[in-house]
């Protein structure tokens, strides 16, 4: 019988903390101000209508605009110019929204590196149709990663559209 009972706890107590943790799933700029600097990597595209799959090299450089909770992300593709992009990512008052997308989990890795997911209804252009659209952000010391994925409706698969994987460089003057 006290076996039984020390079961029961046990379950009990693990099933609370596991509820407990997924409660938390609200960020703070601070996650993303660790990211201020410059960044060297890759981008790969697959699967999409646009382009076919392709992989080009790439800088970032991250900013915090002012003290605000809003961060410029300026993508400079080594072997595109033309195609350089800025974009911003803009964290919620409550830390619960990552750009309008409800952030569905944050964890550390066994690395150690802060990994959110934010998953949202969309469209997937490849598919024609209505799909979740995951996306993970992977935030390190000396690691970024992004990466877009989408699950059409009526399928069970996450099919990668792209993926940005950077490490930090000394920024130039």
């Amino acid at each position: 019988m006290n076996k039984k009972i020390f079961f029961t706890i046990t379950v009990v107590m693990l099933t609370s903390c596991s509820v407990i943790a997924q409660k938390s799933v609200a960020i703070s700029p601070a996650a993303f101000k660790n990211l201020t600097g410059c960044w060297q990597g890759t981008l790969n595209y697959s699967g999409t209508m646009i382009r076919k799959p392709y992989t080009t090299t790439a800088e970032l450089l991250i900013k915090q605009i002012g003290k605000s909770s809003k961060f410029e992300f300026l993508h400079a593709y080594t072997k595109d110019p033309s195609d350089n992009v800025a974009d911003t990512i803009t964290i919620s008052k409550d830390g619960k929204k990552l750009n309008h997308e409800t952030i569905k989990s944050k964890q550390y890795t066994p690395e150690g590196n802060l990994e959110i997911i934010t998953e949202v209804s969309g469209f997937d252009h490849d598919n024609n149709k209505a799909a979740i659209v995951r996306q993970t952000y992977t935030i390190g010391k000396q690691l970024y990663t992004y990466k877009k994925e989408v699950q059409p409706e009526g399928q069970t698969d996450w099919l990668e559209r792209h993926k940005f994987s950077y490490v930090r460089k000394l920024c130039k003057n």
